[in-house]
């Protein structure tokens, strides 16, 4: 094996930057805006305690497809081709003409494994490699499984297997494009249970009853062990776990994990910004919570097979998520908003011997992760990095430090400061509308929208200017076509 250290890389679905219980402890406390999630996380406490929590990791971009487009691409949409959730009717999928973190792993000399949710694909009408038609078409009518209008009616239509050609230089794959079905009790329709697809395009189904994320463990754990040789082990390995949950739909006890769902009562939210307190809110927030501390559990045992194979000291370990999920924040649950809950993630890395132990305010956002990971593992980088390579800072040396994270919907673009949250929509070519400026100094919660007279003009000017400069390296639309140069100060503007 070359002397290169192994990736583990973790990430679950809509799992807020507060819903960790290291928040609590005085040593984090101040780098949290507003108050921790009543949860626990004893396993990505110790993580944190053993690395670097980065408080300012930022979602560019708070959707689930946009979000895991730019981490595998180190590219904005404009260049990724992912501008919305790989969905039905929607042509948005991750192009295949442009290096990824997996093919650029691989090229390199990886084992690369992948594991659970992908939804980077745009969902198409499937044939296995004898022409038989097996499913996942966009066009069907799901009611025909479905005829109770449940949830997996609108789901079973987003979900598409991953062809070899498309699967991005991984060795072992077990996933799925999306799916939220979570768990299955016995006698239920197998039309209905979660599944998975393999590299020769087999789909596999885990056993009744059985918490999706501990069936995406035991495999991922399989690959660590290599215990039926899933992966060469003679080279280093790469491993990405890719869990749903904490992701909606919170169904209750029958879709989540029984034990931490046990440990929480019923209680309000302490978010000042939650209002809604009926029984329905309060049972989600509970199993919401409870995904939590099973993810967390999870990530426990993966971390526990890297110390049994002996490779805890030459594996870099991330965790990290593609967005929040508001849970009652402004009267909103999910995500695809620009307030803190939706677009503040976790990122905790462990890099034995060479990360230390800190947090650090850096505002990393989803295209820096695929640069800042390879050169932490120090190979090259391709050509055309869009996100920032933050390696230096992380090992504890100095680095150049951005002075603002990129909020990039189509429709709606923004920057985020350690102080200010800017953010404008598209209204007409003319005119943007919607503006929303708030000091989260002085409200955490950002629950006072202030006009831009109310921060001082040197201040604003530096978000006008920031936002243009995003802009223009990002090569957004809006950039293309200079809009709304008269607010944006777009650099050739200056």
């Amino acid at each position: 094996m070359s002397g290169r250290p192994n990736i583990l890389f973790v990430f679950s679905d809509q799992h807020r930057k507060s819903a960790m219980s290291l928040w609590q402890k005085e040593e984090y406390r101040s780098y949290l805006l507003g108050a921790p999630d009543p949860v626990a996380t004893p396993h990505l406490d110790s993580l944190a305690e053993d690395g670097t929590l980065v408080s300012g990791a930022y979602s560019s971009y708070p959707v689930c497809s946009p979000f895991r487009a730019m981490l595998f691409s180190g590219k904005y949409p404009a260049h990724n081709g992912v501008w919305q959730n790989c969905a039905p009717g929607r042509k948005d999928e991750l192009r295949g003409d442009i290096p990824t973190l997996t093919d650029t792993l691989a090229e390199q000399g990886y084992s690369v494994g992948y594991v659970g949710k992908w939804h980077l694909e745009e969902p198409r009408a499937e044939f296995d490699r004898d022409g038989n038609y097996i499913g996942n078409d966009p066009g069907y009518d799901g009611a025909r499984y479905f005829p109770d209008g449940s949830p997996e009616s609108n789901t079973a239509c987003w979900d598409t297997l991953i062809r070899p050609e498309r699967s991005r230089g991984i060795d072992f794959l077990y996933a799925y494009n999306t799916y939220d079905v979570f768990r299955t009790d016995p006698g239920e329709p197998a039309v209905r249970a979660p599944h998975y697809w393999d590299k020769n395009m087999v789909r596999h189904q885990p056993p009744a009853g059985v918490w999706t994320p501990d069936h995406e463990t035991d495999v991922a754990v399989r690959f660590l062990k290599n215990a039926s040789c899933e992966r060469d082990s003679e080279k280093p390995f790469a491993l990405f776990v890719s869990y749903n949950p904490p992701h909606s739909p919170y169904r209750g006890r029958e879709d989540t994990d029984y034990a931490a769902y046990d440990g929480y009562e019923k209680r309000k939210p302490p978010r000042e910004n939650v209002a809604k307190e009926d029984e329905t809110f309060l049972e989600n927030t509970r199993v919401y919570y409870a995904h939590v501390t099973g993810i967390d559990r999870c990530v426990g045992r993966l971390l526990a097979a890297l110390d049994e194979i002996g490779e805890r000291e030459n594996t870099i370990v991330v965790f990290t998520s593609d967005h929040g999920e508001m849970l009652g924040s402004h009267g909103l649950m999910a995500k695809n908003v620009p307030y803190e809950e939706a677009t503040a993630i976790p990122f905790v890395i462990r890099y034995p011997g060479k990360i230390p132990h800190r947090v650090d305010r850096l505002l990393l956002t989803g295209a820096d992760m695929m640069p800042t990971l390879l050169r932490l593992a120090d190979l090259p980088l391709p050509d055309g990095m869009e996100g920032r390579d933050y390696s230096a800072i992380l090992l504890g040396g100095e680095g150049e430090r951005p002075r603002s994270a990129l909020f990039v919907q189509q429709k709606r673009k923004g920057v985020r400061t350690d102080r200010y949250l800017l953010t404008i929509s598209y209204g007409d070519e003319a005119n943007y509308k919607d503006p929303l400026l708030f000091d989260l100094e002085r409200d955490p919660y950002e629950m006072l929208p202030l006009p831009f007279a109310a921060i001082p003009e040197e201040d604003l000017l530096f978000l006008r200017r920031e936002l243009g400069a995003w802009l223009a390296a990002s090569f957004d639309p809006w950039y293309e076509r200079r809009l709304y140069a008269d607010f944006i100060l777009y650099p050739e503007a200056e």
